[in-house]
C-alpha cells in the first residue's frame, strides 16, 4: 500500500502546484495537443508530466519524482530509452538525426585512411566493431524496433572490403543478452566473449602468445550502471529504481621469463579502443586469452577513432615495434558528429 499512497500524494501535490503556479505548464500541454494525442493517450501522460515536474524540488524529492516518472510513465529521460523489465537504453542507439547517412560516409573514407596510415607503420590492424545493445537486445526495448542500428550494419560492407586488416564480426554467436540492464556497455558475459573471439583473430595473424597469463577472480561488487547515473534514478528510492547490478573483479596475474633484475619486454600489441575496452574487466580477459600483455590506450568518449588518432599522432614512432593494434569501437559511434581529431586527420591525409 505504501508505494501507490507515495504516487497518489505526490500527484495530488503535483496538481495543487499546477492550479497555483503551474497552470502556464498545463496551459502549454493544451495549446500543442493534437487529436492524435487524444486517442493513443499520449495527453495523459503530457498532463501527468506536468503535474510531476510542478511538484517543489528538493535532492530526495529529485529523486522521488524520477523514480515516478520512471515506474508510472515509463520515463527515463530526453537521453534513456526505458525498455520492459528494468532494461535501459542510450538514445544514441535510437535516433535518428539528418547527417547519419553523411557522417558513415565520412567515416567509410576515414577507415579506409586510418587502415593505410596503420600499414605504412608496420603494423597488422585488428579492427572490432560493438554491436549495439538495442540490436542485441532488441526484444527488451517494448514495441520500438532497432532501426537505426539496421542503417549502421549498411557499413558491414565497407568493412567486408576493407585491405590490410582483419575484421572481428561480434555479431556471431553473440552470448545474448551481454549487456548490462542499466548500461550501454558489455557485461562480463559480452567482454569474455569478445575477447576470445579477438585473440583468435591475432593468434591467426600473430600466432599464439608466449606469456604465462591467469586471470585471478575477486569478490562480487555493486555496479552503478552509466545509463541509471544519466536518467537520474541512482537518486530514486530503492523501490522505484532499477535493481542494482553485480559484477565479478578481475585481476590479471603475469609471469615473465627471465630473473628479476632483467627488463620486462614491451608489449607488442596495442588496444586503442573505447570506453568498451575500459569496462567489464575486457582488458584482463583479452590479454588471459591472448596470453600476452597488451598496452592499454582506450578512451572513455573516444568515439569511433579517437584512441587511434592519439596514438598516430603522438606514438607513432613506438608503432614500428608494435606487431598488431586492436581497434575497437561502438557501431553506435559510426553516425556521431565528426570529432576535430577526425577533421583534422582527413585534411592531412589523402
Amino acid at each position: 500500500m505504501i508505494r501507490p499512497l507515495l504516487v497518489l500524494a505526490v500527484i495530488f501535490s503535483g496538481l495543487a502546484a499546477v492550479l497555483t503556479r503551474g497552470h502556464g505548464a498545463l496551459g502549454e500541454v493544451l495549446r500543442t495537443t493534437t487529436v492524435n494525442d487524444l486517442t493513443d493517450g499520449h495527453f495523459a501522460q503530457h498532463v501527468d508530466k506536468a503535474i510531476f515536474n510542478a511538484v517543489p524540488r528538493s535532492t530526495t524529492l529529485d529523486g522521488i519524482i524520477t523514480g515516478l516518472e520512471y515506474r508510472v510513465l515509463g520515463d527515463a529521460g530526453p537521453q534513456v530509452h526505458a525498455g520492459c523489465g528494468d532494461w535501459l537504453f542510450t538514445m544514441e542507439e535510437l535516433r535518428a538525426e539528418r547527417h547519419d547517412r553523411d557522417n558513415m560516409a565520412l567515416r567509410a573514407e576515414l577507415l579506409r585512411r586510418l587502415t593505410r596510415a596503420i600499414r605504412r607503420a608496420g603494423s597488422r590492424l585488428i579492427i572490432v566493431p560493438v554491436p549495439d545493445k538495442a540490436e542485441q537486445v532488441e526484444d527488451k526495448l517494448c514495441g520500438v524496433a532497432a532501426v537505426q542500428s539496421e542503417l549502421r550494419n549498411q557499413f558491414w560492407k565497407e568493412l567486408d572490403h576493407v585491405e590490410g586488416a582483419v575484421v572481428v564480426d561480434l555479431r556471431n554467436d553473440w552470448p545474448r543478452p551481454g549487456y548490462w540492464k542499466t548500461d550501454t556497455h558489455w557485461d562480463q558475459t559480452g567482454a569474455r566473449f569478445a575477447a576470445r573471439q579477438i585473440a583468435q583473430a591475432v593468434a591467426h595473424v600473430l600466432g599464439p602468445g608466449q606469456d604465462a597469463v591467469k586471470l585471478v577472480d575477486g569478490p562480487l561488487r555493486q555496479r552503478t550502471g552509466d545509463l541509471a547515473r544519466l536518467s537520474g534514478l541512482t537518486d530514486a528510492p530503492r523501490s522505484l529504481a532499477p535493481e542494482s547490478e553485480q559484477e565479478r573483479e578481475v585481476k590479471l596475474d603475469i609471469s615473465r621469463s627471465g630473473g628479476l633484475l632483467d627488463d620486462a619486454p614491451e608489449p607488442q600489441i596495442i588496444l586503442a579502443g573505447s570506453s568498451f575496452s575500459l569496462n567489464s574487466g575486457f582488458f584482463e580477459y583479452l590479454q588471459a586469452s591472448l596470453s600476452s600483455e597488451v598496452a592499454q590506450v582506450s578512451q572513455p568518449g573516444g568515439g569511433f577513432a579517437g584512441a587511434l588518432l592519439e596514438t598516430l599522432d603522438k606514438r607513432a614512432v613506438s608503432l614500428e615495434k608494435i606487431k598488431a593494434v586492436i581497434w575497437e569501437w561502438p557501431m553506435r559511434s559510426l553516425v556521431s558528429p565528426p570529432s576535430e581529431a577526425e577533421k583534422n586527420f582527413m585534411r592531412q591525409t589523402r
